[in-house]
């Protein structure tokens, strides 16, 4: 039996029998429960690893479960999913955790198959098992793929604008599926030469992208994660402006994202490369902001036009009045500092809305939508953006 054991409890067949299916395509071995007086019974036999549990059911509620889980000192991992307001659920997880359950995430649903795969891709302990050697055949085969997770930038009061997007790699594996950068990024990040061949692979795909969406009439901004090797290199930034030229597009649209850990490696080899990449006119960003204990020092010393906020933050927003606080004197500060905000993990319109009164820049989540592919955020932007007009 796979070490990941995920045990779904919800009262909905249908909807238990779907996230089940998407999870043994995941790798967990799946046990799936509609009866909430059996849910004690099947936690012992079973033994999740992962638990999915619903809060509204007949009978036995959701937080009675959570106190029973707490009683059995249950160490699994708890999603709380529900179709109740994100308060409730927000609520539901604190006193999850309260009671020393470790609460590993929640959602509202409905929730789509993208999403759901990456919410328990994350949860999984058996990752599955690659080797650099596959990692650098599927590059060269053509098995990798890059798919759009769509950025919302803020124009007036109820109007958001789909303008942008962040370019996430995906590995379409023959055996294993569709898998995630947690499933490989660490062998290409060992390999100076994997990890050139992978962020030049979605460089430029990402950029043939942004280009054909330019000859629609969609002028996307375009966001990029940057590894840690490539601020070591101060040959990077002609070479990406080069890459930028080839492809016809104004190095403004470009916006690089960097890891705070990776922004402090060598500082001032790092400030070299930053600071020429903004004399040339292309974006950094500084991503997870306020994770760290040196985040503050790193917006004065380090020549950023962007921050991104971790969601974690955005959750806390959702459920505490100290955590909407916290947001938005993060938000008033970057902009005392010229820099734009954008906020990850916005998951419905009342957090929007929040940041709205925040004057928050940019957002990113499931509320705007998920990472897709490109045809798909196509329909997606002139969905949303129809709206917002509207």
């Amino acid at each position: 039996m796979s070490e990941d054991r995920l045990l779904v409890m919800d009262d909905d067949p249908d909807v238990a029998e779907l996230f089940g299916q998407i999870a043994e395509g995941l790798g967990f071995s799946v046990r799936v429960l509609n009866d909430p007086g059996k849910f004690g019974t099947a936690v012992r036999e079973f033994e999740p690893s992962v638990i999915m549990l619903d809060l509204q059911m007949p009978g036995r509620d959701g937080i009675e479960l959570l106190r029973e889980l707490a009683a059995e000192r249950s160490t699994a991992k708890i999603v709380i999913g529900s179709g109740l307001d994100n308060r409730v659920i927000a609520t539901a997880a604190e006193l999850g955790a309260a009671m020393g359950l470790v609460i590993a995430g929640s959602f509202c649903k409905p929730i789509t198959p993208e999403e759901l795969k990456a919410m328990l891709g994350g949860l999984r302990t058996s990752r599955v098992v690659v080797t650099a050697e596959e990692l650098r055949h599927a590059i060269a085969d053509g098995r990798m793929a890059v798919h759009y997770l769509p950025k919302a930038t803020y124009r007036s009061d109820g109007r958001w604008i789909i303008d942008g997007a962040e370019a996430l790699v995906r590995w379409q594996h023959p055996e294993h599926g569709l898998l995630y950068p947690a499933d490989f990024l660490h062998l290409a990040e060992e390999s100076n030469s994997l990890i050139v061949e992978l962020t030049d692979f979605v460089f430029r795909t990402a950029m043939e992208q942004t280009r054909i969406w330019l000859t629609k009439g969609l002028h996307m901004e375009m966001s990029l994660n940057l590894a840690t090797h490539f601020l070591a290199d101060l040959e990077f930034p002609d070479r990406l402006l080069a890459l930028i030229a080839e492809h016809g597009l104004d190095p403004a649209m470009i916006t690089l994202e960097l890891k705070e850990t990776a922004s402090v490696k060598d500082a001032d080899v790092t400030l070299d490369i930053l600071t020429r990449l903004r004399v040339k006119n292309v974006n950094v960003c500084l991503d997870d902001f306020g994770t760290g204990a040196s985040s503050l020092t790193h917006l004065y010393r380090m020549p950023f036009s962007e921050v991104k906020l971790d969601n974690t933050f955005t959750e806390d927003m959702r459920s505490r009045s100290d955590g909407r606080a916290f947001v938005e004197g993060l938000v008033y500060l970057a902009h005392k500092l010229k820099l734009k905000v954008c906020a990850e993990g916005v998951e419905d319109r009342s957090t929007l809305k929040m940041l709205e009164g925040m004057r928050c820049d940019k957002v990113q989540g499931h509320h705007v939508g998920p990472a897709m592919r490109a045809r798909e955020l196509e329909r997606t932007i002139e969905s949303w953006n129809a709206a917002a007009v509207a």
